[in-house]
């Protein structure tokens, strides 16, 4: 820190790290935005102090590496400047260089994957409605038709008669209800003066009604099964990343995921870091356009933490206005995100910059900068596909199998 007219002057190293700090340039110049840089500009004018912005070249908040710190810590390590604006994971080697402000804001690691949509599948018409509705109807049916045999014999007392084939055919009857045909109603004995006989009628009435009502509903759904394709994430959470071999993971090498992973003492956090560790990548290329799409794809999936992801999503969605990702909600090892200073800034300074950046926090100036981009990462990872298509073989291999069922029983009923 510099001493300067009015008051002091503020070395401040920054990357283009989003959505906490923003570099742009505008007709050459450099623009710096986010809301990280917003709370350092408005503490800064509170405490009359000005501001020196140095950014760091290769956009890398810092790793120990032979024995010193690159990046942004390392600047701060060698006293080449005061305060790193970009909010970093406090650690305790870097405690012994640097203070820390209190939390900006949580966050969490978590997984970006991409969604597989479901094919309708060969046996779609039966899938329409669950497997104890189709039980249901059938139960029903039977229990019908024993009921009208019972009722036909109460009626007509024949000499020989057979219950078993008169049951079949009236649960050939109802069926050929439900599936809209035009049935014999012989059976129904409406010509018949005894008082029983009403209830053949009413029984297949009610039926009726129930069918369809049921198949009525049966055809909405068909419809809506054909037009919304299901989707699944290639990868959800760490035990699906471990098991899977069709998904490679990767990180930013500037997170320094190992740290978390490596040292976990927790074995499946290990064995997802031993698949990890050989695609580590720069960032620029992790949230690159080609690898995005990899990763949309499935052949990628990314670490990192969940504010971060939420922003590039976002970012993506604005250039592409189409996107199918996952981002999972099983997170791992939350963090706080704060603010270094160098130690050799004095007490005075750190206490009332401190307190500055504190009030900015409590006020919800990160959460309120956040909302938009999450509102618009929303948007990247609840996509449906609602085209209607038209049907396929494929689609309709239930409906062929319902036809050989009906003829087969036709010809072992009638």
């Amino acid at each position: 820190m510099t001493s300067v007219s009015g008051g002091s002057n503020l070395r401040v190293a920054y990357s283009n790290l989003p959505p906490y700090v923003i570099v742009t340039n505008s007709s050459g110049a450099v623009v710096i935005s986010g809301f990280m840089h917003q709370i350092v500009r408005t503490v800064a004018k509170w405490m009359n102090i000005s501001l020196s912005f140095i950014k760091e070249p290769d956009d890398n908040y810092g790793t120990w590496v032979n024995n010193s710190w690159s990046g942004m810590v390392g600047m701060l390590y060698r006293n080449e400047v005061d305060l790193i604006l970009n909010p970093i994971m406090p650690k305790e080697s870097i405690s012994e260089f640097a203070f820390f402000t209190n939390p900006i804001t949580m966050d969490a690691y978590t997984i970006l994957s991409g969604r597989e949509s479901h094919e309708p599948g060969l046996f779609l018409y039966f899938k329409v409605l669950d497997t104890t509705v189709w039980l249901g109807m059938i139960f029903a049916a039977v229990v019908l038709g024993v009921t009208c045999t019972f009722i036909y014999q109460s009626i007509l007392t024949p000499k020989e008669f057979s219950r078993v084939r008169m049951a079949r055919q009236y649960c050939w009857h109802l069926l050929s209800y439900a599936l809209r045909q035009n049935p014999t109603e012989k059976y129904l004995l409406r010509a018949n003066r005894s008082r029983l006989s009403v209830l053949l009628p009413l029984l297949v009435t009610i039926w009726i009604l129930g069918v369809g009502l049921l198949m009525t509903a049966f055809q909405s759904l068909l419809v809506s099964k054909l037009t919304v394709r299901k989707a699944h994430a290639f990868v959800d959470t760490m035990a699906d990343f471990v098991e899977t071999d069709s998904t490679v993971g990767t990180a930013p090498v500037e997170i320094q995921l190992g740290d978390v992973l490596e040292k976990s003492s927790i074995p499946l956090y290990e064995a997802a870091w031993e698949k990890i560790k050989d695609h580590l990548l720069p960032g620029r290329i992790v949230f690159s356009s080609e690898t995005m799409e990899k990763v949309q794809r499935g052949e990628f999936c990314v670490f990192h933490g969940y504010v971060v992801l939420r922003n590039r999503l976002s970012d993506f969605y604005k250039r592409r206005a189409e996107c199918q990702f996952h981002l999972s909600q099983e997170h791992f090892f939350p963090f706080s995100l704060q603010m270094a200073l160098q130690k050799k800034t004095t007490r005075h300074i750190y206490e009332s910059f401190n307190l500055g950046v504190t009030r900015l926090v409590d006020a919800d100036l990160p959460g309120k900068s956040l909302k938009a981009a999450t509102e618009v990462s929303d948007l990247c990872t609840s996509f449906s596909e609602t085209t209607l298509r038209s049907l396929g073989l494929e689609n309709i291999y239930g409906v062929l199998v319902m036809w050989a069922a009906g003829l087969l029983s036709g010809l072992l009923i009638l």
